[in-house]
């Protein structure tokens, strides 16, 4: 028996929450498509406060099961900032679901396309909602020593 997906605007007491499905979403890129070396210092110098004003400004979304965060979402005018749905709960329409909220966070206020920086292995998932590729990219605000995070330029 399965118990139904809910989605609901964040509070401040998910920051923990958000930093758990990246961290875990993470670990789970090596080695495709991203190589070891990447995939673990990607967290370094992230922390739970990171999120804690999104989450308190209720810009993010989480979708739960029962009582238990599996993902999350965040929109700002014009982007797409994040999306992550959990190992456990991927191809059961939470990705989806989560999407559709962001969008419409993201076109609020907003006229012109919508930009997205994906992670290599999330971009077929927004091509199927008419978001093309528009270039390459990496990852800012990572310190110069550490390996640069391939993302990609999608708009839609």
């Amino acid at each position: 028996m399965s118990t139904e997906i809910s989605y609901r605007r964040s509070q401040v007491e998910d920051a923990k929450a958000v930093f758990e499905l990246v961290s875990a979403s993470v670990a789970r890129l090596a080695p495709n498509p991203y190589p070891a070396e990447v995939v673990a210092t990607w967290m370094t110098g992230r922390t739970v406060a990171d999120n804690i004003s999104d989450c308190q400004n209720q810009e993010i979304w989480i979708a739960e099961e029962g009582r238990e965060p599996i993902g999350f979402s965040h929109g700002v005018p014009g982007e797409v900032v994040r999306l992550f749905v959990a190992a456990s709960q991927t191809d059961k329409g939470v990705g989806v679901g989560l999407f559709e909220r962001a969008l419409a966070d993201a076109r609020v206020n907003w006229v012109g396309p919508v930009t997205i920086e994906a992670t290599l292995n999330a971009v077929p998932f927004y091509k199927k909602f008419g978001f093309v590729e528009v270039g390459p990219s990496v990852f800012g605000g990572r310190e110069a020593e550490l390996p640069a995070i391939e993302t990609v330029i999608l708009k839609g």
